[in-house]
């Protein structure tokens, strides 16, 4: 019975005493030293500031429009007889060109017959100047003074049975074609005038003290480019601001800059016409603010603010924010030269924080 209490306690003794011998252990080893875990330094990018003079420039949009456009109207009666090839809507036509005829046989017989008027009246002052009654001979020279404008109107009504276009033009609408009747104040077509053509540029309120339209002391215009995309093909064309709408939309609120374009079908002088009805973009060469920065959206804090490193820490700047653009904004007087801008945006951005700089 000994023998056999003995053989089981004999192994529990030996654990115990190995638990006993590892806690001591435990408890006698020396404390390994504690590392402190130190929080990264964030690297910033950074831009040196550089005040200086900033151009303005002014985005926009709008259609194209002839600046002269008219109803060509007839000023006689009668049938179309002939029509030019020309006549034809989308077509362009030189100023002069023969349009239309209409049957001028009425108004050569009114011509006749007012010239043999001027005959008869002369006739009758010779005679009645032979006799020298002075009364006669005045009633006499009215009525020749009466035959002869008869006749010049007779001639102007031939003259204007030949219709021609008035100004190089577009012919936007053609109302009339061969061997119609046509009356005395019908519209025979609508011209859009080729020379110029307008575009009228909406403006917003803030945009409008920067904009310096007309013509400059030296002669020439305050520029404006126009563009228009065409597939892949982005075309340019030049032109002039020439005045700003003494007026404000009561609807959308907004002013209108006209830009003209001159010659805008020359293709001498532009590399693709400018046609009248294309919808165009529009970059005004606007007035220029002195001593300001041009700093990315991104850039500013709370709308009026910028954070500035100096001295490896971050200081938070208010700042004049004379303009807001697409991608920029532009800042006045508030930042002097060789201040670091931080272009980053980190998580957390507080004045006061430690920074690391990659300047741009």
């Amino acid at each position: 019975m000994n023998r056999s209490w003995t053989r089981y306690l004999l192994p529990l003794v030996i654990i115990a005493v190995a638990v006993a011998i590892a806690m001591a252990m435990l408890r006698n080893r020396s404390e390994l030293p504690r590392r402190e875990r130190e929080a990264p330094i964030p690297l910033v990018d950074v831009m040196a500031v550089r005040p200086g003079p900033v151009a303005i420039t002014i985005l926009s949009q709008g259609t194209v429009r002839a600046k002269r456009e008219i109803d060509l109207v007839s000023e006689v009666s009668g049938r179309v007889i002939e029509v030019a090839p020309e006549l034809q809507e989308g077509a362009q036509v030189p100023g002069g060109t023969p349009l239309l005829q209409i049957d001028p046989i009425d108004y050569e017989v009114a011509v006749s017959d007012a010239k043999a008027a001027v005959a008869a009246a002369e006739f009758a002052l010779a005679e009645v100047t032979a006799i020298l009654k002075r009364a006669a001979i005045d009633e006499a020279e009215a009525r020749l003074e009466a035959s002869r404008d008869r006749l010049r109107q007779a001639e102007t009504d031939l003259a204007n049975t030949g219709i021609s276009a008035p100004f190089d033009a577009v012919i936007d609408q053609q109302h009339v074609d061969l061997g119609q009747y046509v009356q005395t104040g019908m519209s025979l077509m609508h011209l859009l005038g080729t020379d110029h053509v307008e575009v009228r540029l909406p403006i917003l309120a803030p945009d409008v003290p920067y904009l310096r339209p007309g013509r400059r002391p030296d002669g020439t215009w305050a520029p404006v480019r126009l563009t228009a995309q065409f597939g892949s093909l982005e075309q340019t064309w030049q032109g002039r601001q020439l005045r700003l709408e003494e007026r404000v939309d009561d609807e959308t609120r907004v002013f209108y800059l006209v830009a003209e374009v001159e010659k805008p079908y020359d293709t001498s002088i532009h590399s693709q016409p400018l046609q009248v009805g294309l919808f165009v973009q529009a970059a005004v060469q606007g007035g220029t603010i002195e001593n300001a920065t041009v700093i990315p959206r991104s850039a500013l804090h709370n709308g009026d603010q910028v954070f500035l490193v100096e001295q490896g820490r971050l200081r938070l700047q208010d700042v004049n924010v004379k303009r807001r653009e697409a991608n920029n904004v532009i800042i006045g007087e508030s930042l002097s030269p060789g201040d670091l801008l931080v272009l980053s945006r980190l998580d957390l951005m507080v004045d006061g924080m430690p920074v690391s700089v990659k300047e741009s």
